[in-house]
């Protein structure tokens, strides 16, 4: 496992004017080879922060909380089912709004736009789907990026920044609702790595 130390900083690169390295010729295989070991029950990051979401299967709004480790609610999902636009907002505790995700028109189902504070930061893109796989880049305004692969569907998949794995996403299901972890690696932007799981798994829904 490599030094989670290097990746701190990763929200203020994301956000901030300095510009990503290079993935290499092996990113690619690097993100197929990480989409088949997730299937296989790979857990990688240790020591972080976990949150658990609650999706409502029979929630006529379709929002649902994301908890903490304590069962404490601390972000929740405003998904607005039958906008227009395919609108995601993910709000703190008190309602503030944190992120919003937006569909730039109907025709383009493959690509949201991530904004803070009205303010469009990033595009979520589609890149490849196959049977056992879904891949996802998103690329904010200063050109880096970060790439969601594994299976979606079924809520084994990972977020990654160039080869290390910032978020890991896996599910346990209930009868009436679908309980699925996000842990998320110390000193991110725990907010925007959430609302990208949930502009992913709206996405691969619209299929």
């Amino acid at each position: 496992m490599s030094d989670v130390s290097n990746l701190l900083g990763v929200a203020q690169q994301l956000l901030g004017q300095q510009q990503q390295a290079g993935h290499g010729p092996n990113h690619d295989g690097f993100l197929q080879d990480l989409a088949q070991r997730l299937g296989n029950g790979h857990t990688p990051i240790q020591g972080g922060v976990t949150y658990q979401v609650d999706e409502k299967f029979f929630s006529p709004t379709h929002d649902f909380w994301i908890k903490d480790a304590q069962g404490q609610k601390i972000f929740q999902v405003d998904d607005k089912l039958f906008s227009l636009n395919g609108a995601i907002a993910l709000k703190d505790a008190s309602g503030r709004e944190c992120y919003s995700v937006t569909e730039k028109i109907l025709t383009m189902r493959d690509v949201r736009f991530i904004q803070r504070g009205g303010e469009r930061i990033a595009q979520v893109h589609k890149a490849l789907f196959s049977p056992l796989v879904y891949k996802f880049t998103v690329t904010f305004n200063n050109g880096a990026e970060l790439h969601v692969a594994g299976n979606i569907t079924d809520h084994q998949y990972a977020i990654t920044y160039g080869q290390q794995e910032v978020a890991h996403i896996s599910r346990q299901w209930s009868l009436f609702s679908e309980h699925y972890g996000v842990t998320i690696i110390p000193g991110q932007d725990d907010a925007l790595l959430l609302t990208i799981s949930a502009c992913v798994e709206a996405m691969v829904l619209d299929d």
